[in-house]
């Protein structure tokens, strides 16, 4: 059933928390652990009409409207605390793909960002990240594209994080909806943004368009996190993204391996060489 499987994958973050994630207070990650799972209890009793929840994370407010929404940002924790062993202090982070805020959230008070610019199409999801975020004028609510104008975005019915302008076959979806697009460098023109010291993408299947979109900003960037697609649609899977991110003075630095002998992503990180 799914609710055990989600159980298990939730217990498996409290034990890499624990255990694998350093620079954070035991009794933070156990505050973490706890509020994790009786917020969701809470959730469970109040019913449906919930919309929207909070948790005091390692100091500081985290806003979710997902009944896994805590877990989320832990799962970010867990996957990206090692960021900090090739980052600089201070860093200056871009985000494409932002969700609720989970990495904004992660690379200010773990990676102790100096600026944070977040892109995400979703408006709920948007909203959030306002609220998830300090600074509003570095949250865009658009996607990221290759080509300029607007997109048909599709909100998938699981989860927000799972939407994409690309439809899997195999995915449900609740509504669809037009969403402006802009290029990457178009946006870190808008916004001033000159080095990058980390550029996070995940969008569901639409990286490589993203990436397409950057090529000046890559330019100046030296490290890209990406998530990409292996057994899935997308615009570009993991070979086209690899020899594009090569082609463009970059080295893969790690791998992370998708669940099953068919994943459908893996999650990369290439650095300048």
């Amino acid at each position: 059933m799914k609710i055990f499987r989600m159980l298990a994958w939730s217990l498996a973050l409290d034990w890499e928390l624990l255990f694998q994630v350093g620079g954070v207070p035991l009794p933070g990650k156990l505050s973490l652990i706890l509020g994790k799972y009786l917020r969701y209890l809470l959730g469970l009793l109040s019913g449906p009409g919930r919309d929207s929840n909070s948790l005091m994370v390692f100091g500081h407010r985290f806003c979710y409207n997902e009944p896994f929404g805590a877990a989320s940002l832990q799962r970010v924790y867990c996957a990206g605390h090692h960021l900090k062993e090739f980052l600089p202090e201070h860093p200056l982070v871009v985000d494409v793909g932002a969700n609720i805020g989970q990495f904004n959230f992660f690379a200010r008070h773990y990676l102790g960002a100096r600026r944070v610019v977040s892109v995400e199409p979703v408006r709920e999801s948007y909203q959030l990240l306002l609220q998830n975020a300090t600074v509003a004028a570095d949250c865009l609510c658009l996607a990221v594209s290759d080509r300029q104008g607007e997109l048909l975005f599709h909100v998938a019915q699981e989860s927000t994080q799972l939407s994409s302008y690309l439809a899997q076959d195999d995915a449900q979806y609740r509504e669809s909806y037009a969403v402006p697009a802009r290029t990457l460098d178009a946006i870190a023109d808008e916004l001033g943004v000159q080095r990058v010291d980390l550029l996070k993408i995940d969008t569901e299947g639409s990286e490589f368009d993203v990436l397409k979109s950057g090529a000046q900003l890559l330019s100046r960037t030296d490290l890209v996190l990406v998530e990409m697609s292996v057994f899935r649609k997308s615009a570009g899977n993991l070979f086209r993204i690899g020899s594009f991110l090569e082609e463009h003075g970059f080295a893969l630095l790690e791998l992370s391996g998708g669940e099953g002998r068919r994943p459908s992503d893996l999650d990369a990180l290439f650095g300048r060489v």
